[in-house]
């Protein structure tokens, strides 16, 4: 994971990866934006403002597939995510974005929001 995100690693939290349940979606990404926090009045924790990605579990089955597909397609693609989020216009960075990989028949597709 480290060696296909690259410097992109630094300007993210540590990956979570997730146990249970299985679903198409492999990787989860999301911007949580900086808002003002007030000890429980609303607002975001600052250790929880940046980029979270999340890891799911792949059915045994489809490990292989999933893992070459992610190693050539999904962490390019979450690298440039992850970097592009940095640099995104106030917009896009003032909200909530997310962003998900899915495998399905053979392939390892992304919807979600894209950094602006």
């Amino acid at each position: 994971m480290i060696d296909g995100l690259g410097d992109a690693h630094a300007l993210m939290k540590p990956p979570r990866f997730e146990t249970g349940l299985i679903s198409d979606v492999v990787v989860v990404v999301s911007w949580v934006p900086a808002l003002s926090f007030n000890y429980g009045q609303g607002g975001i924790h600052p250790d929880s403002v940046g980029v979270d990605v999340v890891i799911r579990p792949v059915r045994s089955i489809d490990r292989v597939a999933v893992r070459s597909l992610l190693r050539s397609q999904g962490l390019p693609q979450l690298r440039g995510w992850v970097r592009q989020a940095q640099t995104a216009a106030e917009t896009w960075k003032s909200r909530g974005q997310h962003g998900y990989w899915r495998y399905a028949r053979g392939e390892l597709l992304f919807a979600g929001d894209r950094p602006e």
